[in-house]
Order: C-alpha cells, then structure tokens, then sequence
C-alpha cells in the first residue's frame, strides 16, 4: 500500500525528507492499554481459583485493552509528514483524511517546541508557517530538527 505523499508527487517530483510521529506520544494509551490486558489476565488467574469471577470477566478489560493500542498504532502509521524538493505534505487519518499542502516558496518558517522530556527524547511538536496561513502543529514528531535542517538544506539551494 503506497502512502498519500508518494499518490500525490506531480512528475519530477522527489522526497527529500519523511517525518513520523514518535512513539513517546502515545505512551499512555500504550501503558493504560498494557494495564488492562495485565489486568485481564490477573482476572482469568483469579477466576480459576475463586468461583466468584466468572473467566468472562477478563473480556472486556481485555478489549478495551487492544482497542487503546490499536487505535494508538493506526494514529501514528497513518499521520504523514513529507518534505519534498517543492512542497511539505502534513495528512492525518484513516477513514477521514486531513490533508495540507504548501509550496515551499510560501513558507516563511517552520516552527520546533521541545519541552524538556522531548528533547532528551528527540521529539517535538512542528508548527509551518506560511504566507497568509500556518498548518496546524503535527504534535509528538521524531527527531524534528533532522526536519528543519532538511527544509533549511532545500531553502538554501532555492535561494
């Protein structure tokens, strides 16, 4: 399955730089998730010593579970953040899709905030700023200086 970016490249077009979101952002649907499978398997454990609990019991914590990580997963394989020699792609969603695009000749800045954990981490939120519009920031993006550095790299051979 080909990603949005590469559908959407016009002819000559070419990918200088993929982002993608960093897995310290989803860290508490990973852990809440984590908690409640273990808490699932601590009930079927119980249920088989105490006839009080019922071994379907452990369903739900369970479900709610897989569900927390999943949807966590599908977020992060489906945000794209594309840096090509022309333009910069943001898209977010599955089944609905959020697509910016903007010209880099219109890009006036590109914006990293980093508290203290998501720089001894490397991530950060990315803020682009445009000529008479900004894309919303990508919040939790891996190693967002590797991104500006490649913008500014482009910038510089444009200019």
């Amino acid at each position: 399955m080909s990603s949005y970016a590469d559908s959407v490249l016009a002819p000559g077009e070419t990918i200088v730089h993929r982002a993608a979101i960093s897995h310290w952002k989803f860290l508490m649907s990973y852990l809440v998730g984590t908690l409640c499978i273990a808490g699932a398997i601590a009930l079927l454990v119980v249920s088989r010593t105490n006839t009080d609990v019922p071994p379907a019991a452990a369903a739900a914590p369970f479900v709610v579970g897989v569900i927390l990580i999943l949807v966590a997963l599908i977020r992060r394989s489906t945000t794209e953040l594309v840096l090509t020699d022309r333009r910069i792609i943001a898209k977010r969603g599955f089944i609905a899709r959020d697509t910016v695009e903007m010209n880099l000749s219109k890009i006036e800045s590109l914006h990293v905030n980093q508290g203290l954990i998501g720089r001894m981490l490397d991530y950060g939120d990315v803020t682009v700023v445009g000529t008479g519009s900004s894309l919303e920031p990508l919040r939790g993006v891996s190693n967002p200086l590797e991104l500006r550095r490649k913008l500014g790299e482009i910038a510089g051979k444009a200019g």
